[in-house]
């Protein structure tokens, strides 16, 4: 944002964010820190890193049809992860953990012990903890447009609807609900479908995504 305040051919004024997921608890922290942001476009964001965690996996364990013992031994495993994280364990320590553990593979969000890197455990290490709350309350006003989608399997849009109404003065936040929507915006039916998703994105990209999201977007910009 420096950068382009600095160029002549871009009104400094006019600068805002756009981002999804994990930019939830992105943006928060820049337009606490910079009172010259114009806009912030939240799309699907998560609150608390732990609660989003434990979502995503109880959903797609019910999309894929768990048994209970499935969805129990993913929870067990998931408290393990939890546990290492909390006593400062050593991705080494992690997959040991992960290998010894009884149940179905890991389906936390987070990622699985086979494709765990110890860049990937350092960066959950450190981000584990997050909750955007404090950072929402510290906005200054920024105008924010939440944007979410009803087949969402990522993120309760639920408890981030409620969360963001409860903290933002209601003169400053619009939120945009697609029921048909999924965590990235795009049509359900569409997304559901590997073959119409690849012929849909070659040949009409725009009709990838739910009715209005794009149109919605655009309105909110040009009211500011």
């Amino acid at each position: 944002m420096a950068w382009a305040r600095a160029r002549p051919d871009i009104d400094g004024r006019r600068i805002g964010l756009w981002g999804a997921s994990q930019a939830g608890w992105v943006m928060p922290k820049v337009a606490a820190r910079d009172a010259g942001l114009r806009f912030v476009i939240a799309v699907a964001p998560a609150i608390d890193w732990q609660r989003q965690g434990r979502y995503n996996l109880l959903a797609e364990l019910r999309r894929d049809g768990a048994s209970d013992e499935e969805r129990a031994a993913a929870l067990h495993r998931r408290e393990t992860t939890l546990r290492l994280l909390r006593s400062g364990a050593s991705v080494e320590e992690y997959r040991d953990a992960m290998r010894n553990a009884e149940g179905s593979r890991n389906r936390e969000a987070s990622g699985s012990d086979e494709g765990m890197t110890a860049d990937r455990w350092q960066f959950i290490a450190k981000n584990y903890t997050s909750d955007a709350s404090a950072d929402l309350r510290a906005m200054r006003g920024t105008p924010v447009l939440l944007v979410l989608g009803g087949h969402d399997t990522n993120v309760d849009i639920a408890e981030t609807e409620r969360t963001y109404r409860a903290i933002l003065p209601p003169g400053t936040l619009e939120v945009r609900k697609f029921p048909d929507a999924t965590h990235s915006l795009v049509r359900h039916d569409i997304e559901r479908s590997e073959t119409a998703l690849t012929l849909t994105a070659l040949f009409a990209p725009r009709a990838l995504f739910a009715d209005g999201v794009l149109t919605g977007q655009r309105r909110f910009l040009e009211r500011l």
